[in-house]
Protein backbone atom coordinates (compact mmCIF):
# COMPACT_ATOMS: atom_id res chain seq x y z
CA UNK A 1 0.00 0.00 0.00
CA UNK A 2 1.58 3.25 -1.22
CA UNK A 3 1.48 6.31 1.02
CA UNK A 4 -0.56 9.58 -0.17
CA UNK A 5 1.91 12.18 -1.96
CA UNK A 6 1.34 14.96 1.38
CA UNK A 7 0.20 18.59 0.00
CA UNK A 8 3.70 20.67 0.17
CA UNK A 9 1.54 23.74 -0.77
CA UNK A 10 0.45 23.79 2.99
CA UNK A 11 3.47 23.53 4.44
CA UNK A 12 5.15 27.14 3.92
CA UNK A 13 1.30 27.77 5.67
CA UNK A 14 2.09 25.34 8.51
CA UNK A 15 5.68 27.02 9.02
CA UNK A 16 3.79 30.47 9.20
CA UNK A 17 1.17 29.47 11.81
CA UNK A 18 3.47 28.21 13.83
CA UNK A 19 6.57 30.79 13.06
CA UNK A 20 4.39 33.55 13.34
CA UNK A 21 1.15 32.44 15.62
CA UNK A 22 3.09 30.98 18.22
CA UNK A 23 5.62 33.94 18.72
CA UNK A 24 2.61 36.14 19.39
CA UNK A 25 0.24 33.75 20.60
CA UNK A 26 3.32 31.97 22.85
CA UNK A 27 5.97 34.51 23.06
CA UNK A 28 4.09 36.75 25.58
CA UNK A 29 3.27 36.04 29.21
CA UNK A 30 -0.64 35.72 29.50
CA UNK A 31 -2.58 36.81 33.03
CA UNK A 32 -5.98 35.14 32.09
CA UNK A 33 -8.65 37.33 34.07
CA UNK A 34 -11.41 34.64 35.15
CA UNK A 35 -15.21 35.47 36.53
CA UNK A 36 -15.67 35.90 40.05
CA UNK A 37 -14.49 33.51 42.68
CA UNK A 38 -13.04 31.54 39.55
CA UNK A 39 -8.81 30.53 40.05
CA UNK A 40 -6.92 32.94 37.76
CA UNK A 41 -4.38 31.81 35.24
CA UNK A 42 -0.42 32.82 34.92
CA UNK A 43 1.57 31.58 31.71
CA UNK A 44 4.86 32.57 31.43
CA UNK A 45 7.30 31.97 28.63
CA UNK A 46 10.26 29.03 30.20
CA UNK A 47 13.52 27.95 28.41
CA UNK A 48 16.17 25.20 29.37
CA UNK A 49 19.67 25.11 28.38
CA UNK A 50 20.18 21.68 27.55
CA UNK A 51 22.73 19.08 25.93
CA UNK A 52 21.38 17.01 23.09
CA UNK A 53 23.11 13.63 24.68
CA UNK A 54 21.69 9.81 25.21
CA UNK A 55 22.51 8.56 28.67
CA UNK A 56 19.66 5.88 28.48
CA UNK A 57 20.34 2.30 27.03
CA UNK A 58 17.92 3.26 24.00
CA UNK A 59 20.63 2.43 20.80
CA UNK A 60 20.57 5.87 19.24
CA UNK A 61 23.04 8.21 18.56
CA UNK A 62 22.36 12.26 19.00
CA UNK A 63 24.29 14.83 18.01
CA UNK A 64 25.56 15.70 21.26
CA UNK A 65 25.04 19.77 20.32
CA UNK A 66 23.59 22.34 22.74
CA UNK A 67 20.38 23.17 22.50
CA UNK A 68 17.57 25.64 23.89
CA UNK A 69 13.51 24.11 24.44
CA UNK A 70 11.16 26.74 25.11
CA UNK A 71 7.42 26.28 26.71
CA UNK A 72 5.38 27.66 29.83
CA UNK A 73 5.01 27.39 33.09
CA UNK A 74 1.07 27.40 33.49
CA UNK A 75 -0.73 27.86 36.93
CA UNK A 76 -2.45 30.18 39.56
CA UNK A 77 -0.29 33.34 39.94
CA UNK A 78 -0.51 32.78 44.02
CA UNK A 79 1.56 29.30 43.07
CA UNK A 80 3.82 31.02 41.18
CA UNK A 81 6.15 32.94 43.37
CA UNK A 82 9.68 32.29 44.57
CA UNK A 83 8.84 31.47 48.16
CA UNK A 84 5.90 29.02 47.79
CA UNK A 85 7.36 26.90 44.59
CA UNK A 86 9.74 24.94 46.30
CA UNK A 87 6.74 23.54 48.40
CA UNK A 88 4.84 23.26 45.57
CA UNK A 89 4.66 20.26 42.56
CA UNK A 90 4.64 20.23 38.88
CA UNK A 91 4.00 18.28 36.33
CA UNK A 92 6.06 18.53 32.50
CA UNK A 93 3.98 17.22 29.70
CA UNK A 94 5.70 16.18 26.64
CA UNK A 95 3.93 15.94 23.39
CA UNK A 96 3.93 13.14 20.36
CA UNK A 97 4.67 12.54 16.72
CA UNK A 98 3.10 15.32 14.72
CA UNK A 99 2.35 17.63 17.24
CA UNK A 100 3.87 20.54 19.55
CA UNK A 101 2.91 22.14 22.88
CA UNK A 102 -0.11 23.30 21.40
CA UNK A 103 -1.47 19.88 22.51
CA UNK A 104 -1.30 20.83 25.99
CA UNK A 105 -1.42 24.53 25.56
CA UNK A 106 -3.89 25.42 23.15
CA UNK A 107 -2.87 29.23 22.59
CA UNK A 108 -5.18 29.45 18.96
CA UNK A 109 -8.17 28.84 21.05
CA UNK A 110 -7.42 29.03 24.92
CA UNK A 111 -10.70 27.92 26.48
CA UNK A 112 -9.64 24.63 25.23
CA UNK A 113 -5.89 24.63 26.79
CA UNK A 114 -5.66 21.46 28.96
CA UNK A 115 -3.28 23.33 31.43
CA UNK A 116 -5.23 25.69 31.69
CA UNK A 117 -7.70 23.75 33.00
CA UNK A 118 -5.18 21.98 35.19
CA UNK A 119 -4.52 25.37 36.31
CA UNK A 120 -8.07 26.53 37.37
CA UNK A 121 -8.27 23.19 39.30
CA UNK A 122 -4.64 24.73 41.17
CA UNK A 123 -1.99 22.49 39.51
CA UNK A 124 0.91 23.77 38.22
CA UNK A 125 2.24 22.51 34.75
CA UNK A 126 5.06 22.85 32.07
CA UNK A 127 4.53 22.33 28.44
CA UNK A 128 7.52 22.54 26.12
CA UNK A 129 7.92 22.19 22.56
CA UNK A 130 10.24 19.37 22.55
CA UNK A 131 13.98 19.21 20.85
CA UNK A 132 13.38 19.43 17.08
CA UNK A 133 9.81 21.08 17.44
CA UNK A 134 7.85 24.42 17.17
CA UNK A 135 9.91 27.24 19.26
CA UNK A 136 12.20 24.84 20.23
CA UNK A 137 15.87 24.63 18.75
CA UNK A 138 16.28 22.07 15.74
CA UNK A 139 19.31 20.30 14.92
CA UNK A 140 20.65 20.58 11.45
CA UNK A 141 19.66 17.40 10.98
CA UNK A 142 16.30 15.58 12.09
CA UNK A 143 18.72 11.98 12.40
CA UNK A 144 20.12 13.71 15.35
CA UNK A 145 17.71 13.61 17.76
CA UNK A 146 16.36 9.90 19.07
CA UNK A 147 13.96 8.88 21.40
CA UNK A 148 17.13 7.97 24.04
CA UNK A 149 18.12 11.52 23.54
CA UNK A 150 14.77 13.01 23.69
CA UNK A 151 14.19 11.04 26.92
CA UNK A 152 17.87 12.53 28.51
CA UNK A 153 16.53 15.88 27.60
CA UNK A 154 13.09 15.03 29.57
CA UNK A 155 15.68 14.55 32.86
CA UNK A 156 17.68 17.46 32.34
CA UNK A 157 14.55 19.64 32.31
CA UNK A 158 13.30 17.48 35.35
CA UNK A 159 16.42 18.34 36.95
CA UNK A 160 16.43 21.85 36.03
CA UNK A 161 12.70 21.97 37.57
CA UNK A 162 14.21 20.95 40.79
CA UNK A 163 17.27 23.27 40.83
CA UNK A 164 15.64 26.52 39.22
CA UNK A 165 18.16 26.74 36.50
CA UNK A 166 15.82 27.79 33.76
CA UNK A 167 15.22 31.20 32.55
CA UNK A 168 11.42 32.51 33.02
CA UNK A 169 10.16 35.69 31.00
CA UNK A 170 7.96 37.46 33.41
CA UNK A 171 5.16 39.70 32.74
CA UNK A 172 6.61 43.29 31.73
CA UNK A 173 4.89 46.76 30.05
CA UNK A 174 8.41 47.18 28.40
CA UNK A 175 11.46 45.06 27.75
CA UNK A 176 10.79 42.21 29.65
CA UNK A 177 14.16 40.79 31.30
CA UNK A 178 14.70 37.02 32.27
CA UNK A 179 14.46 35.91 35.82
CA UNK A 180 15.95 32.49 37.32
CA UNK A 181 13.56 30.05 37.31
CA UNK A 182 10.89 28.79 40.36
CA UNK A 183 12.40 25.75 42.00
CA UNK A 184 9.87 22.54 42.80
CA UNK A 185 10.24 19.81 45.15
CA UNK A 186 8.12 17.43 43.18
CA UNK A 187 7.74 16.60 39.38
CA UNK A 188 5.48 14.50 37.96
CA UNK A 189 6.50 13.73 34.20
CA UNK A 190 3.87 12.96 31.79
CA UNK A 191 4.06 11.92 27.82
CA UNK A 192 1.41 11.81 25.04
CA UNK A 193 1.92 9.10 22.05
CA UNK A 194 5.27 8.22 21.49
CA UNK A 195 6.42 10.73 24.21
CA UNK A 196 4.27 7.76 26.51
CA UNK A 197 8.02 5.79 25.60
CA UNK A 198 10.36 8.98 26.10
CA UNK A 199 8.91 9.34 30.00
CA UNK A 200 8.75 6.32 30.46
CA UNK A 201 12.21 5.60 29.47
CA UNK A 202 13.10 8.64 31.41
CA UNK A 203 11.26 7.11 34.67
CA UNK A 204 12.98 3.69 34.36
CA UNK A 205 16.05 5.35 33.55
CA UNK A 206 16.66 7.91 35.78
CA UNK A 207 14.10 7.51 38.58
CA UNK A 208 13.58 11.22 39.42
CA UNK A 209 10.01 11.70 38.81
CA UNK A 210 7.67 11.22 42.14
CA UNK A 211 4.52 10.26 39.43
CA UNK A 212 4.56 8.78 35.55
CA UNK A 213 1.45 9.72 33.21
CA UNK A 214 1.59 8.04 29.97
CA UNK A 215 -1.36 9.28 27.78
CA UNK A 216 -2.33 7.60 24.21
CA UNK A 217 0.31 5.20 23.91
CA UNK A 218 1.08 1.54 24.44
CA UNK A 219 3.69 -1.44 23.57
CA UNK A 220 1.42 -2.32 21.10
CA UNK A 221 -0.18 -0.48 18.58
CA UNK A 222 -3.27 -1.28 15.99
CA UNK A 223 -2.62 -1.43 12.30
CA UNK A 224 -2.95 2.25 11.60
CA UNK A 225 -0.55 3.21 13.76
CA UNK A 226 1.68 0.74 11.87
CA UNK A 227 0.57 2.20 8.39
CA UNK A 228 1.18 5.87 9.74
CA UNK A 229 4.05 5.33 11.27
CA UNK A 230 5.54 3.17 8.33
CA UNK A 231 4.26 6.25 5.97
CA UNK A 232 6.65 8.76 7.63
CA UNK A 233 9.47 5.94 7.38
CA UNK A 234 9.22 5.87 4.21
CA UNK A 235 9.51 9.83 3.70
CA UNK A 236 12.74 9.43 5.88
CA UNK A 237 14.17 7.06 4.55
CA UNK A 238 14.12 9.12 1.50
CA UNK A 239 15.54 12.06 3.25
CA UNK A 240 12.38 13.72 4.36
CA UNK A 241 10.15 15.86 3.39
CA UNK A 242 11.32 18.76 1.34
CA UNK A 243 10.76 21.10 3.96
CA UNK A 244 13.40 24.62 3.56
CA UNK A 245 16.12 24.01 6.28
CA UNK A 246 14.69 21.11 7.32
CA UNK A 247 16.51 17.85 6.29
CA UNK A 248 15.66 14.56 7.53
CA UNK A 249 12.25 15.87 9.27
CA UNK A 250 9.18 14.24 7.82
CA UNK A 251 4.96 14.45 8.62
CA UNK A 252 3.34 11.78 10.65
CA UNK A 253 0.07 11.85 8.94
CA UNK A 254 0.47 12.32 5.47
CA UNK A 255 -2.01 14.32 4.79
CA UNK A 256 -3.93 16.66 6.50
CA UNK A 257 -7.49 14.38 6.08
CA UNK A 258 -4.90 11.51 7.41
CA UNK A 259 -3.55 13.87 10.19
CA UNK A 260 -7.58 14.58 11.31
CA UNK A 261 -9.36 11.15 11.30
CA UNK A 262 -5.68 9.52 13.53
CA UNK A 263 -5.57 12.21 16.13
CA UNK A 264 -9.36 13.12 16.42
CA UNK A 265 -12.90 11.64 17.27
CA UNK A 266 -14.42 14.13 19.48
CA UNK A 267 -13.00 17.24 19.14
CA UNK A 268 -14.92 20.79 18.11
CA UNK A 269 -14.12 21.55 14.39
CA UNK A 270 -12.45 24.94 15.36
CA UNK A 271 -10.13 22.78 17.56
CA UNK A 272 -9.98 20.49 14.78
CA UNK A 273 -9.21 23.01 12.25
CA UNK A 274 -6.38 24.71 14.45
CA UNK A 275 -4.93 21.77 15.23
CA UNK A 276 -4.49 20.86 11.20
CA UNK A 277 -2.79 23.92 10.50
CA UNK A 278 -0.26 23.67 13.54
CA UNK A 279 0.55 19.97 12.34
CA UNK A 280 4.58 19.99 12.34
CA UNK A 281 7.07 17.45 11.18
CA UNK A 282 8.78 15.42 12.75
CA UNK A 283 12.62 14.25 13.18
CA UNK A 284 13.19 11.24 11.80
CA UNK A 285 15.16 9.85 14.21
CA UNK A 286 12.44 9.57 16.55
CA UNK A 287 10.70 7.64 14.22
CA UNK A 288 13.55 5.22 13.75
CA UNK A 289 14.53 4.83 17.18
CA UNK A 290 11.12 4.14 18.75
CA UNK A 291 10.76 0.37 18.01
CA UNK A 292 14.09 -0.13 19.85
CA UNK A 293 12.91 1.67 22.67
CA UNK A 294 9.50 -0.41 22.80
CA UNK A 295 11.53 -3.34 22.58
CA UNK A 296 13.40 -2.37 25.69
CA UNK A 297 10.24 -1.25 28.04
CA UNK A 298 9.55 -5.10 29.22
CA UNK A 299 12.87 -5.75 31.14
CA UNK A 300 12.73 -2.12 32.50
CA UNK A 301 9.39 -0.98 33.37
CA UNK A 302 9.63 -2.62 36.90
CA UNK A 303 12.11 -0.10 37.60
CA UNK A 304 9.46 2.19 37.69
CA UNK A 305 8.34 2.61 41.61
CA UNK A 306 6.04 5.75 41.24
CA UNK A 307 2.30 5.53 40.78
CA UNK A 308 1.29 5.28 36.96
CA UNK A 309 -1.64 6.25 35.66
CA UNK A 310 -2.15 5.15 32.09
CA UNK A 311 -5.22 7.23 29.76
CA UNK A 312 -6.36 6.49 26.56
CA UNK A 313 -9.23 7.02 24.64
CA UNK A 314 -11.72 4.13 23.56
CA UNK A 315 -11.85 5.38 20.18
CA UNK A 316 -8.15 6.06 19.37
CA UNK A 317 -7.61 4.21 16.13
CA UNK A 318 -3.57 4.22 16.83
CA UNK A 319 -4.01 2.27 20.14
CA UNK A 320 -6.60 0.19 21.52
CA UNK A 321 -7.74 -0.12 25.09
CA UNK A 322 -6.69 -3.57 26.18
CA UNK A 323 -3.31 -2.74 24.98
CA UNK A 324 -3.66 0.24 26.97
CA UNK A 325 -4.62 -1.84 29.69
CA UNK A 326 -1.57 -3.52 29.18
CA UNK A 327 0.71 -1.02 29.48
CA UNK A 328 -0.61 -0.53 33.02
CA UNK A 329 -0.11 -3.66 34.17
CA UNK A 330 3.56 -3.88 33.22
CA UNK A 331 3.83 -1.22 36.04
CA UNK A 332 4.54 -2.23 39.94
CA UNK A 333 1.85 0.88 40.39
CA UNK A 334 0.07 1.15 37.24
CA UNK A 335 -3.78 2.22 36.35
CA UNK A 336 -5.91 2.82 33.80
CA UNK A 337 -7.97 5.44 32.65
CA UNK A 338 -10.26 4.97 29.31
CA UNK A 339 -12.63 7.46 27.83
CA UNK A 340 -15.22 7.16 25.68
CA UNK A 341 -15.83 9.03 22.72
CA UNK A 342 -12.35 10.25 22.48
CA UNK A 343 -9.49 9.57 19.93
CA UNK A 344 -5.83 9.99 20.00
CA UNK A 345 -5.45 13.69 20.82
CA UNK A 346 -7.20 13.19 24.43
CA UNK A 347 -6.23 16.65 25.60
CA UNK A 348 -8.32 18.74 22.84
CA UNK A 349 -10.89 15.82 23.05
CA UNK A 350 -14.68 16.77 24.17
CA UNK A 351 -13.90 14.62 26.89
CA UNK A 352 -11.06 16.38 28.42
CA UNK A 353 -12.79 17.70 30.96
CA UNK A 354 -13.27 14.46 32.20
CA UNK A 355 -9.83 13.20 31.65
CA UNK A 356 -8.68 16.52 33.78
CA UNK A 357 -10.92 15.60 36.70
CA UNK A 358 -9.22 12.22 36.78
CA UNK A 359 -6.15 13.45 36.60
CA UNK A 360 -6.13 15.96 38.92
CA UNK A 361 -7.70 13.36 41.70
CA UNK A 362 -4.05 11.48 40.81
CA UNK A 363 -2.02 14.25 41.40
CA UNK A 364 -3.76 15.45 44.24
CA UNK A 365 -2.93 12.41 45.96
CA UNK A 366 0.65 12.70 45.31
CA UNK A 367 1.05 16.30 46.27
CA UNK A 368 1.14 17.58 42.86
Amino acid sequence: MAAQPPRYSLTVFRLAIIGVGCAAALGAAALVPASAGAVRVTSVPVAFEVRNTNTTGVPCTPDGGSYTVRGHLTGPPRKLKPKRSPRLGVTLYLHGLGLGEWLWNFHPLRRHSFVRGMARARHVSVTIDRLGYGRSDKPASGRGVCIGSQADVAHQIVGQLRTGAYKVTRPCPGICQDEPGLRFRRVALAGHSAAGQIAITEAYTYRDVRALVVVGFSYSNLPRGNEEFGFQRIACDAGGDPIPGLPDYAFFGRTDADFRSTMFRSAPKAVQDAGVALHYPDPCGDNYSLIAAIQQQAANVRKVRVPVLVACGRNDVLYAPFGCEAQADRFRRGRTVILRNTGHGLPLERTARTFRKRLGRFLDRLGL
